[in-house]
């Protein structure tokens, strides 16, 4: 039997569902077993690429998940989520926290090879974005306009054809980011949107979910700006005003696509979120 099929067995903790994926955390011997399975609309399944990482100090932050391209099964001793930790109004160590977010992405980016040879191996993410990048979808067509997807699209490019890349996460936030409740200690939940790319990719992914959140809860702000100044501490170079715009619009516009399509947010939700991506992009650059 499967440790995901086992897992469910087991009394759950949390549970979390849209048609994109399902979230089950069951506590396990005073540990935590998180288990992810593909929601019935996800459009493609899990990746496939297999990893290695070195035994270095650090790389225990990363947790590879067991499974196949439907369920992936972490076994962690963190049972709560990046948000908890930030609206639970509980003394904890943000920017500390932080730091070690920062940390477990370097250390991936730092010690991770894919066995074998890929050469073309695309984020998963970056595969789920392609039909709303290439103008399928309508509310980005008309809120992002032929520009703002061009500039996202060349950003992305830019990400998959550096000299620099390594394995990256492809979707290093809150969903992938577990931490105890003092937010101490912390697993990266590791596997499924695997790619090759620039670690700029990872780290303006992560940017892009904190300024979404800065953006429409205000009152998270002190709390988000204390664990961003710890993660930047540590996750490595940050894209610079050059990439940061179509980086963190990229971020924001995914969500408001897998929102809209896999979560039963409106249209108008929808185009919200795209207008603040919409706001980081330089809508004045010429089209080649």
């Amino acid at each position: 039997m499967s440790a995901a099929m086992d897992s469910r067995q087991k009394a759950v903790i949390r549970s979390t569902r849209t048609d994109l994926l399902s979230t089950g955390v069951y506590e396990v011997g005073g540990a935590y077993e998180w288990v992810h399975s593909l929601g019935v609309g996800a459009p493609i399944p899990f990746s496939s690429l297999p990893v290695s990482i070195d035994s270095v100090p650090g790389t225990d932050l990363l947790v590879v998940g067991v499974g196949g391209d439907r369920h992936r099964s972490y076994s962690t001793p963190a049972g709560s989520t990046v948000f908890d930790l930030i609206t639970a109004g509980e003394p904890a160590n943000l920017k500390a926290a932080g730091r070690l977010w920062g940390t477990a992405l370097s250390c991936l980016h730092e010690n991770a090879s894919l066995i074998g040879d890929f050469p073309e191996s695309t984020p998963r993410t970056v595969q789920r974005a392609e039909p709303w990048l290439g103008g399928t979808w309508a509310p980005a067509r008309e809120v992002l306009g032929e520009i703002g997807l061009l500039e996202i699209r060349r950003w992305i490019k830019s990400m998959l054809s550096s000299p620099d890349q390594v394995v990256v996460h492809g979707y290093p936030g809150m969903a992938h980011w577990v931490v105890t409740p003092d937010g101490a200690a912390g697993s990266l939940l590791t596997g499924e949107d695997l790619g090759l790319a620039h670690p700029g990719y990872d780290i303006a992914w992560v940017l892009g979910e904190m300024a979404e959140l800065h953006a429409f809860h205000p009152a998270l702000r002190p709390a988000l700006d204390e664990m961003r100044n710890g993660f930047l501490e540590t996750c490595g170079a940050a894209p610079g005003p050059s990439g940061i715009g179509p980086a963190l619009a990229f971020r924001i516009a995914q969500h408001a696509y897998d929102w809209h399509h896999y979560a039963g947010a409106g249209e108008a939700q929808a185009k919200a979120l795209l207008r603040l991506a919409g706001s980081y992009l330089d809508t004045t650059m010429e089209v080649r």
